[in-house]
């Protein structure tokens, strides 16, 4: 049970071709957005479809195997934990980022 406490399970299409980079200690690591879509109906029964943006982060063989054969548009499922970070922006404003650190995934077209 205590695997469920932070799980996050996803179906959607990158957002970018995975570029992999590598730390400084080494590490290689690929930062990704990832679109995930809604579909509901509005008051006069139009279907309205909202786009939902997740940042998504794979480290060593996870990034391997995603930059060898996945570009902008392959539809993947991942399966991961939710990671937050703060930052100080170019304008001195602090932010929050919410990260998605995939531990898992599959392409689900060709």
């Amino acid at each position: 049970m205590n695997m469920l406490v932070n799980s996050v399970q996803l179906i959607g299409r990158l957002g970018a071709d995975a570029e992999i980079k590598t730390t400084t200690q080494g590490a290689k690591v690929v930062n990704v957005r990832f679109a995930t879509n809604e579909y509901s109906k509005n008051s006069k029964g139009d279907w309205l479809e909202i786009t939902y943006w997740h940042n998504l982060v794979f480290w060593g063989k996870l990034a391997d195997k995603l930059e060898k054969n996945n570009k902008k548009g392959t539809r993947l499922m991942i399966q991961g934990s939710l990671s937050y970070r703060e930052y100080t922006d170019v304008h001195d404003i602090k932010r929050e980022v919410v990260d998605i650190r995939v531990q898992q995934f599959l392409v689900l077209n060709p």
